[in-house]
């Protein structure tokens, strides 16, 4: 029983090193893009989505090389379905998520795609024929060369509207910190994400042995609700301040980011091996929710209350069917 409450216990410290230190790395990368006089909404889309996709980066990674490669999986998809559904759902629940970018419209195709991608790409069967299921590094590869052409559009999307938002946002560029500040604490965040990361990983798997609950749970449930408390910080705080856009803005980012960028650099470091049933039920799972996403925000370029409401109800009605599947 002591052993049980210890490993509680530090799982939840785990989590508090791991959000305080995406929550200072994105405070601190945020700063140091005023600094550089980079757009603010470049900054969520690019920079805060990078920043609250660390802890998935972080926990995804040391699941594959401590051997704990369903908790990766089930992290990155379990974190998808969260942003979605319990975020964005808790977001519109607040008020209203008005969607006034165009920029935030063109990076939905990429979300959509690069979730499809994921299904495609981790069942050999699709390309090679093969009753394999697995990312290998040519996979990793693949992903990696999107991101690159994401984060290279979105770059390109942004520059038609510099001067708009700069004027926009003035207020922000004069408040900028002293530069050795910013670079402390993007250092010490990253520091924390990786502690905090590593620790909760050993524990997480700790847990799982001893209550005789598969890594695949783990991953869906406790890694991807854990890791995904910077999005729902962030978001939550720009759904008050009635910024919409910031709002989605870091989800959508936050989601491509996790399968291009963190599963694309993971299996290039070392290929996963994927349970199928993760990959074949909650993989349709999170492709769904996105599409029901796409069309809750662009059929009248708003997420309302009520389908916030839809979005949390479908959340509790997968994590008991999560249960069920125990």
């Amino acid at each position: 029983m002591i052993d049980i409450l210890f490993i509680l216990l530090m799982i939840i410290i785990s989590l508090f090193v791991l959000i305080k230190g995406a929550d200072y790395l994105v405070d601190g990368a945020t700063d140091l893009a005023r600094f550089l006089r980079v757009s603010p909404i470049l900054i969520g889309l690019t920079v805060v989505a990078f920043g609250t996709s660390l802890p998935e980066f972080i926990v995804s990674l040391f699941s594959v090389l401590g051997g704990s490669a369903d908790i990766s999986l089930g992290n990155i998809i379990g974190s998808n379905i969260a942003n979605i559904a319990l975020i964005i759902g808790f977001c519109a629940v607040i008020t209203t998520q008005v969607v006034r970018s165009k920029t935030l419209i063109y990076e939905f195709p990429f979300l959509i795609v690069s979730s499809f991608l994921l299904i495609i790409l981790g069942n050999d069967f699709y390309i090679h024929n093969q009753n394999n299921f697995l990312l290998s590094r040519f996979d990793g590869l693949i992903f990696i060369i999107l991101f690159v052409v994401f984060i290279y559009y979105i770059f390109q999307s942004m520059r038609g509207e510099r001067k708009s938002v700069k004027k926009e946002f003035k207020e922000e560029y004069e408040s900028k910190k002293a530069l050795w500040k910013s670079i402390l604490l993007i250092v010490g965040g990253i520091l924390a994400i990786v502690v905090g990361g590593k620790l909760f990983i050993n524990y997480a798997s700790d847990l799982a042995i001893m209550a005789g609950l598969s890594e695949a749970f783990i991953g869906l449930t406790i890694a991807a609700l854990g890791t995904s408390l910077p999005e729902l910080a962030t978001s939550g705080v720009a759904a008050w301040k009635k910024q919409g856009d910031l709002a989605i803005g870091n989800i959508v980012g936050s989601n491509i980011f996790n399968i291009l960028f963190v599963l694309g650099v993971t299996s290039l470091i070392k290929p996963i091996s994927i349970n199928s049933s993760v990959l074949s039920v909650d993989g349709i799972i999170m492709i769904f929710v996105s599409l029901l996403f796409l069309v809750f925000a662009t059929r009248k370029m708003s997420i309302s209350r009520k389908e916030g409401i839809a979005l949390l109800t479908f959340y509790v009605i997968y994590i008991a069917f999560l249960i069920y599947r125990m």
